[in-house]
């Protein structure tokens, strides 16, 4: 009898837990997409909520993204790929990346397939069956934090080696994070935990080995020969990248970032054609003029976390200001 009294206790724990994380902080179901322009989208009109970071409720549109329903993909003139942050979650529907470009060019039809974890090796992986999925008439951007990339990271993806994101759209697992969002919760959060001790140990292992400066670790012909594939793989459509600093406040309140971390990536990426928007000056006035940072939200650490909506407004009106001047 006690062991039915437990099993019942938690049962009925588990959906108490999955009710007030469907209004507190839901992700949803992710399948694979087996167009191949993403390791994975969001079931159609799929839910989520987030009171963690930042407070917005979304429905994603009829293909899985982050858009407003009916846009024609057939028409599509600035195609839009990146990690969560353009993915957008953590602001409103209306105050996201993309829906604060399409306010500030209402003649271009802008489709915004960022998807969460999708960094730009994953971008750059899915580049050509984006491309031929959705047919961007003038523009692709891809958006990322990565200043300085990994050679290796870049490596798989020239050699197609990169592994999927994987995607639990069927079987038991499946069914437990459909039925029990709980679960999910609790098997992400265990996951974040060995994460963080992994990187701790890591860390001090680390510790006594020399520094060695951002440059020095990027070989530029792999960057080149990275960025080349990427150009290669936009067909007719110009590349853009869209490049948003990681920046922190120290004890004394003053900005700390690294100043030099773009400018190997922005200059490989003009000797290609390859449109580089760096928007650290942007970011770093915002802060000493107004002093508002572009990333974080009241229920964050400071300055820490995804992109809010003022950090949004920025990348988007650099954006429309370059496809302006381009399309000239």
């Amino acid at each position: 009898m006690r062991v039915i009294k437990t099993i019942l206790a938690g049962i009925v724990s588990l959906c108490i837990l999955s009710a007030f994380l469907f209004v507190y902080s839901y992700s949803g179901i992710h399948i694979k997409n087996i167009s191949g322009s993403t390791d994975y989208k969001w079931k159609p009109h799929q839910y989520t909520s987030t009171m963690v970071e930042g407070f917005a409720w979304t429905r994603f549109d009829e293909h899985g993204f982050n858009n407003p329903d009916g846009i024609n993909i057939d028409e599509i003139d600035v195609l839009l790929l990146g990690s969560s942050h353009l993915e957008g979650v953590h602001v409103s529907k209306y105050q996201n990346i993309a829906a604060q470009l399409r306010e500030r060019l209402p003649e271009l039809c802008v489709y915004n397939i960022g998807t969460s974890g999708h960094t730009i090796y994953y971008c750059a992986k899915n580049l050509k069956n984006a491309v031929q999925e959705y047919h961007p008439n003038q523009y692709i951007v891809i958006e990322t934090s990565v200043a300085l990339p990994e050679n290796d990271a870049m490596i798989e993806v020239l050699n197609g080696d990169l592994k999927d994101i994987p995607s639990y759209d069927s079987g038991l697992l499946y069914y437990l994070q459909k039925c029990c969002p709980a679960l999910k919760s609790i098997y992400k959060n265990a996951q974040d935990w060995r994460s963080a001790e992994s990187r701790s140990i890591k860390s001090v292992n680390n510790a006594s080995e020399p520094l060695v400066s951002g440059f020095e670790k990027v070989d530029r012909n792999i960057l080149s020969e990275f960025i080349l594939k990427m150009k290669a793989d936009c067909g007719d459509s110009q590349l853009i990248i869209l490049y948003h600093p990681v920046i922190s406040l120290d004890q004394y309140g003053e900005l700390s970032y690294n100043r030099v971390d773009s400018i190997l990536f922005s200059s490989v990426c003009e000797e290609n054609g390859v449109i580089f928007i760096d928007t650290t000056k942007d970011f770093v006035e915002l802060y000493n003029d107004q002093h508002i940072l572009a990333k974080g939200f009241p229920n964050t650490a400071v300055g820490s976390g995804h992109i809010n909506k003022y950090g949004s407004a920025i990348l988007a009106d650099r954006l429309s200001q370059v496809i302006m001047e381009d399309m000239k």
